[in-house]
């Protein structure tokens, strides 16, 4: 048995369904201390800076965040989630670092019903969601668990599987290997 360390601090499919409202708490408080503090170095109200830089960052955000193409990312009760544009729920990536999953060697890890897959930028599911946990793709593999454990420390948490096994990327894997 190995225990890792997971840092996406307790997200993905364990979000805590407060965190939308906390994200969006923490937004308006950090908005409010700016304008607070453009205010005390006599900068008028400081309102027209501070919508000013919000405007910026997002105008930057898409930039920033691995968005999936053709698809929108926005947050619900339940956390984030890829909607099309109808703004149906198409699947939820798994968070890590309070975003989205980064996509590494052209795919990204997202959850469904508890467990882990692999999908593509433009969400089209190349491995479907049947781990406890995934690590990212590194060479053309990655590490998946089963029988897994989450273990909190603090903000963040390790996982603790029974058993790991690594696959190989759909992507970059040669055609006769068997699918895993």
């Amino acid at each position: 048995m190995e225990t890792v360390r997971d840092m996406s601090n307790g997200m993905g499919s364990y979000m805590d369904t407060g965190a939308a409202t906390a994200t969006a708490t923490a937004t308006a408080t950090a908005k409010a201390t700016v304008i607070a503090g453009l205010q005390a170095a006599g900068l008028g109200s400081g309102r027209r800076v501070v919508s000013t830089l919000f405007a910026l960052m997002l105008a930057l955000l898409p930039v920033f965040v691995p968005v999936a193409q053709g698809q929108s990312l926005i947050q619900d009760e339940q956390g984030w989630v890829y909607v099309n544009e109808r703004g149906e729920a198409v699947l939820r990536p798994f968070i890590y670092d309070n975003g989205p999953d980064y996509f590494e060697e052209g795919l990204a890890r997202f959850v469904a019903k508890g467990k882990m897959g692999f999908h593509d930028q433009s969400l089209k599911i190349w491995i479907p969601a049947r781990y406890d946990f995934a690590f990212p793709f590194v060479d053309g593999k990655a590490k998946v668990g089963m029988d897994c454990k989450f273990i909190p420390h603090g903000e963040h948490r390790s996982v603790r599987c029974q058993h790991w096994e690594n696959i190989s990327n759909p992507l970059t894997a040669p055609k006769n290997q068997p699918e895993n």
